[in-house]
């Protein structure tokens, strides 16, 4: 985020409403005219509804007790950022960036586990100043899918190309002709220049060397174990189908009026790798909410593997039968992870829970006697009588908390655990090695 956005609007959050004055807008953005507030914010509303939009982002202008008036911002289930332009001019004046509602550092994670949910990007606004950008891996993979399309194209370009014919030409090579015509047996032997079609042209060679340097980014330890995996079949079949001995190194590509569509995409995407950049400059966003719940993916993904279970994400229980058309379709649990007999039920919710453990709020009780009863409800399906689940919220250091649910009616339990996980890069692993202690399998 820009210096400049940070003095035009605080740092927003998910799932939070800010109101700021007009008196600390019109400094911030020198604003020229400073007598017709609420009009100067109903334009900045208009001028910049479109990106507001993208993050779904409710925008209002309300009074406050002076009668002052104040800018309304609501966000909503994403975090991105979104260009900003002045209520005056029209003119570009920074960016709006909204954050994790726990200050969490979106872009670290990105790095990790991008692929698991990349973000969203709107190619109408373009953003400026300093802002949050995915891994180079993202735009090499969206090369390689362009790439493998664009050679389904089968996109011809003439080439000149030296033949031995036994008619001389406007083209032939007059100099080598004088060296070998002393021999009778080549006196009508001819070296012309011929334009033919061919697949093999310079053009296509410059984009072989985009994808050579493509292949290794995501093949390089900077990129994501998964991230890799996802792309070796892909990167195998294209490995064999250029020769590293004729790939030419370039600086930039150029994009001609008669390239064909498939083809300037292409070339656009690798003009972007070389200048080591990448779409990043667009406005994005993420539904946080589903990141946070990829992210415990991420995390149980290894310890399920390390525990040699089984782990299946977002399972769907049909539900059949003569359904109203209010009911469900199917339940689905965010995380199965089952070995033998033994099932673990984990569901992510993104709420605030760990951070009022003091809070005795009816809200927060209503909101877990939610989260419970869904849970509960999806560990039903369990052979074992032993049922395991595990409710999983964000938190600022790693939590656990341990209940037990016992049946008087059928000597059935339930064991319950309660987590804190916090959002960062450096506490990844002992949050694994934590799990990997209430995950068990005797």
């Amino acid at each position: 985020m820009s210096k400049e956005a940070v003095l035009q609007i605080p740092k927003l959050q998910v799932l939070n409403e800010v109101a700021i004055s007009f008196v600390e807008l019109a400094k911030a953005w020198n604003l020229k005219e400073k007598r017709y507030g609420e009009t100067t914010i109903q334009q900045f509303i208009s001028r910049n509804k479109e990106a507001l939009d993208f993050l779904e982002i409710e925008a209002g202008c309300s009074l406050d007790s002076n009668r002052t008036p104040r800018l309304r911002l609501k966000t909503s289930k994403y975090v991105g950022c979104i260009p900003i332009v002045s209520p005056e001019t029209g003119l570009p004046i920074g960016n709006i960036y909204v954050g994790g509602r726990f200050n969490e550092d979106i872009s670290e994670l990105l790095s990790v586990i991008g692929d698991f949910i990349p973000p969203v990007f709107n190619e109408q606004m373009e953003l400026s100043g300093n802002f949050i950008k995915p891994p180079l891996f993202f735009e090499c993979q969206h090369y390689i899918d362009e790439f493998i399309a664009a050679k389904r194209y089968k996109w011809r370009k003439f080439d000149s190309e030296e033949k031995i014919q036994h008619q001389p030409s406007s083209s032939t090579r007059w100099d080598k002709y004088i060296t070998t015509s002393a021999n009778p047996h080549k006196a009508f032997d001819y070296s012309n220049k011929c334009n033919v079609l061919t697949r093999n042209h310079p053009e296509w060679d410059e984009l072989n060397y985009v994808l050579d340097l493509s292949i290794n980014e995501i093949l390089s330890s900077r990129t994501p174990l998964r991230s890799r995996l996802a792309y070796m079949s892909k990167i195998k079949m294209l490995q064999d189908s250029y020769n590293k001995k004729h790939l030419k190194v370039v600086q930039a590509i150029p994009v001609h009026m008669a390239d064909p569509i498939i083809i300037k995409v292409l070339k656009e995407t690798a003009n972007r790798i070389l200048n080591n950049q990448n779409s990043s400059h667009y406005a994005w966003r993420i539904d946080f909410a589903e990141f946070f719940e990829r992210y415990i993916q991420y995390l149980i993904a290894d310890v399920a593997r390390s525990k040699g279970a089984r782990l299946t994400k977002n399972p769907k229980y049909h539900i059949s039968g003569n359904r109203p058309d209010w009911a469900l379709n199917y339940l689905e649990p965010d995380i199965v992870v089952d070995r033998g007999e033994i099932q673990y039920i984990i569901d992510a919710k993104y709420k605030s829970h760990m951070y009022n453990l003091r809070n005795h709020g009816d809200d927060l009780k209503d909101a877990f006697r939610h989260d419970l009863h869904q849970v509960l409800a999806y560990s039903s399906f369990g052979k074992s009588t032993r049922k395991n689940v595990i409710l999983i919220y964000p938190s600022s250091n790693y939590l656990k908390r341990k209940l037990v649910i016992n049946s008087g009616l059928n000597s059935t339990n339930c064991e319950v655990y309660l987590v804190g996980v916090p959002m960062m890069k450096t506490e990844m692993e002992p949050v694994k090695s934590a799990l990997k202690e209430i995950i068990y399998f005797d």
